[in-house]
Order: C-alpha cells, then structure tokens, then sequence
C-alpha cells in the first residue's frame, strides 16, 4: 500500500508539471508565447496589421512597433530588416520573407502567408 502512495504521487506530480502545448491558430491568448516571426505573420493574415495593395501587404516599420509594444528590447527595430530578402532574389527562406519597398516599408512575400492562412 505504501508503495501505491507513493506511485500515485509522483504521477500527479508529472502532470501538474507537464507545459502547456503551445496554440498552432490564431487565438489572442499564448501569441507572446509564439516565436515573433509567427506572431507577425498571423497579424498581417488576421489584418491586424498592414495594408492590401495590388502587390500584396505592405506593412511599415512604426505600425509593426506599435502592434507588437509588448517587445521591449531593440530586436523590434531589427526584426524586418533582418527578415528582408537581399536585392535581385525572389524566393523566401525560413528567415527572409518581406522585400524592403522604401526606408520602414515593407512588402510580406505573398508565398509565406499561405502557411498562416486558416
């Protein structure tokens, strides 16, 4: 009996302690959990953020600041430059996934938010 008392309290202990699975849609509640590429790509697909044109969404540096003020480091002014795609290529990567348009504008490759769209 004491050894069931036993097994029985380490099981409850294990599952209090398991973490939470981390949302895959687009619920408000555990977004800061997801990685900031995510968070951005699910805003400009909510329509969070960002503006539709003919060549797809255009998002500027100081709205991208405004949404995401929860992020107090300065990787928030380096987020988009460092996610923009070098001059003459077209493809998107893992980590290059807007065109820079003009000084703190950019362009969201239409390719990558096919992966966010519910």
């Amino acid at each position: 009996m004491y050894t069931k008392q036993v097994k029985l309290k380490i099981i409850n202990t294990e599952t209090k302690s398991k973490p939470k699975p981390k949302p895959l849609n687009n619920e408000t509640a555990g977004q800061s959990e997801l990685p900031l590429k995510d968070r951005f790509l699910l805003a400009v697909v909510n329509g969070d953020i960002g503006r539709v044109e003919n060549s797809g969404v255009i998002v500027s540096l100081k709205e991208f600041k405004a949404h995401f003020n929860d992020i107090t480091s300065d990787y928030i002014n380096s987020f988009l430059p460092a996610a923009t795609i070098e001059p003459g290529q077209r493809s998107v990567t893992n980590t290059k996934y807007v065109f820079r348009v003009k000084k703190g504008v950019y362009l969201v490759h239409p390719e990558v938010l096919d992966d966010y769209r519910l």
